[in-house]
């Protein structure tokens, strides 16, 4: 029994295998493959042959009436083979086939009305071939069509009315050619084309009404074209639109409202564009666009009503743009479903404290590569969702303490590659990242004090008062006076130290007073008194001098007289008034002014003597001058 199904199972297999000619699989459901060495269409059994595959062969030629035997084929491939002629009645008596593929060969010319006889013909690839131009009258009677595919040739122009006749055309494929304009009315009639591929070619203009008649276009790719002008309102007739591909190309400018009425479209592309600048009315209603690629542009900034009509949007980038040096505070204001947001590899300097307080879902922005300085404290209050937050590779030199504070689901954060100072105002980013160590990713690598010089290299987290000596500095006299100024000082705040109390570097004031300041002068001098001493405080404005910085610290004397910068601090010092120092001070002046008085009184000297020495030569000279007068007088 089991000898006779197996027997039954194999016997269609030997029946075919009879008419199977060598170099050729045959299956039972009616397709042949065949490769190698085949020169020609092999014969084979029309009553079983639907579907015939030839790949990789020989094949050459296509000779007159290749496929009238087979009167059941419907789907003809012949792929990568050395096909390079076509005989114009190839497919003569052959008007049952569905399907052609002749893709990956080598041809070059088409004979004008071969496929006019194959009105059931569904689907045409030519891609990948060497054609050069395309006859007018090549798809005449191709009622039937749905698919073309030219893509990959080496056309570089098309007649008007090469497509007027395909108008149940859902695909059309024309990219990677060399098409560098196109006609105004040339997909007039294809108004069932669902997808529209124009990539990849040498386009250099988008004529106005060129898409008008595709009403149910939901692809159209763009992409990799030299475009650098597109009529307004060029996309304003395809309501269905779901994809469009507009980067790599030339476009400095995007006339006004160009993407309006397209509230179907989830997909958009204008990176890798010259793009100077956008107009503040670019984007119509688009609640389904989930992903915007804005990178690699010249774009100094962007408007800030420029996402407000994408509230679906879940992916957003806008990085690599070499020259965006600053993004406006309502930007980002119009995104609830925003889950990534890349602004990476820009030139940003700063961020607004609200910039990202209309973002309830972001779990990820890439800040990484730009120029900030520094972040607001408030900046990721309202982002209560952040997972992912890269740092890395800015200008940062401080991050307050709480930056983070309410960032509460936050686990990767990366620092490193920035500029920190660690000084006293380090410390609050340094205890953050000693109580959050498995968060901060690159803690190890390059978290990293750069200034100043002697804690060059050392890690943030492991950094503490006494190394950074915050609050504690050595003052020559008993009572000293620290003032700090704010970056736009209105108020001076003096704080008094005693160390008889505090030690020699206490920090503990016995008295303060805040004292206005007015910004008008660059300098204003303040005078406080105690019983003990005199207090003379001199304020210079430098908030325009980049060199320097906006804190003082003072030592109480009868003057100042040297002051340096050490660590983001300007030291003003004096000479104690008494003591062995002091004393030597006051002798070494007085030695230094006795000799100074010495060294006038001797040059006053030696220059009354030089007067007389120079007066005695001349009037020596003036006689003789005169005795050679008279003598030549006498001798004349």
């Amino acid at each position: 029994m089991w000898f006779t199904i197996i027997l039954l199972q194999l016997l269609p297999h030997c029946t075919l295998s009879v008419h199977c000619p060598g170099g050729c699989v045959c299956d039972i459901r009616g397709s042949v493959k065949c490769t190698g060495d085949i020169t020609a269409v092999p014969p084979l059994n029309p009553t079983t042959t639907f579907l015939l595959l030839l790949n990789d062969t020989q094949i050459k030629l296509l000779e007159e009436r290749s496929f009238q035997p087979f009167h059941l084929l419907l789907r003809l491939r012949i792929t990568h083979s050395s096909l390079d002629t076509i005989h114009p009645e190839a497919f003569y008596d052959a008007e049952q086939l569905r399907s052609i593929k002749l893709s990956s060969n080598a041809l070059s010319v088409l004979p004008p009305k071969i496929f006019s006889d194959l009105s059931s013909l569904e689907q045409l690839q030519l891609d990948n071939n060497q054609i050069v131009s395309i006859s007018s009258g090549l798809f005449e009677g191709l009622l039937n069509l749905t698919e073309l595919d030219i893509s990959k040739n080496h056309i570089s122009q098309l007649d008007p009315d090469v497509f007027q006749n395909l108008t149940k055309l859902n695909i059309l494929n024309l990219a990677g050619n060399r098409l560098r304009k196109l006609a105004g009315d040339i997909f007039h009639n294809l108004t069932q084309l669902k997808i529209l591929a124009l990539s990849s070619n040498q386009l250099e203009t988008l004529e106005s009404g060129l898409f008008d008649s595709l009403n149910n276009l939901l692809v159209l790719m763009l992409h990799k074209n030299q475009i650098h002008e597109m009529a307004p309102q060029i996309f304003w007739h395809m309501p269905a639109l779901q994809k469009l591909t507009m980067s790599g190309n030339k476009l400095q400018y995007i006339p006004p409202r160009s993407f309006y009425y397209l509230p179907n479209l989830t997909h958009l592309t204008l990176y890798k564009n010259p793009l100077i600048s956008l107009p503040d009315q670019l984007v119509g209603h688009m609640p389904r666009l989930q992903e915007l690629y804005l990178y690699e542009t010249n774009l100094v900034t962007v408007p800030s009503n420029l996402f407000a009509n994408m509230t679906g949007l879940t992916g957003l980038y806008l990085n690599l743009n070499d020259n965006l040096t600053s993004l406006p505070k309502d930007l980002f204001c119009c995104l609830p479903k925003l889950n990534k947001l890349s602004i990476r590899n820009n030139n940003l300097l700063e961020l607004h404290p609200d910039i990202f307080s209309s973002l309830p879902s972001l779990q990820i922005l890439l800040l990484n590569k730009n120029k900030l300085w520094t972040l607001p404290e408030q900046i990721f209050r309202h982002t209560p969702r952040l997972r992912t937050l890269d740092l890395n590779n800015n200008h940062l030199r401080y991050l307050s303490g709480d930056v983070f504070l309410h960032a509460d689901t936050l686990t990767v954060l990366s620092l490193s590659g920035n500029r920190w100072n660690c000084d006293c105002r380090i410390l609050g980013i340094a205890e953050w990242i000693q109580e959050n160590p498995t968060i901060v990713n690159d803690s190890e690598k390059g978290v990293a004090c750069l200034e100043p010089y002697q804690l060059q290299g050392r890690p943030l987290q492991s950094l503490t008062h006494e190394d950074l000596h915050c609050g504690q500095t050595t003052y020559m006299p008993s009572t000293s006076v620290a003032a700090k100024v704010t970056s736009s000082p209105t108020t001076l705040t003096i704080a008094r130290k005693d160390t008889a109390t505090s030690g020699t570097t206490g920090t503990a004031p016995v008295s303060t007073s805040v004292l206005p300041l007015t910004s008008t002068p660059a300098t204003t001098s303040l005078f406080s008194t105690t019983a003990e001493e005199l207090y003379i405080i001199k304020m210079v404005d430098y908030n325009n001098q980049l060199g320097f910085y906006n804190t003082i610290v003072l030592e109480i004397g009868p003057d100042i007289v040297h002051n340096n910068h050490y660590n983001g601090w300007v030291y003003l010092w004096t000479v104690p008034s008494t003591g062995l120092f002091s004393g030597f001070m006051m002798a070494l002046h007085i030695v230094l002014l006795v000799v100074g008085v010495v060294i006038i009184v001797a040059s006053w000297c030696a220059l009354y003597r030089l007067h007389e020495v120079m007066w005695t030569l001349g009037e020596v000279a003036l006689e003789g001058h005169y005795q050679r007068i008279i003598t030549k007088t006498y001798k004349f």
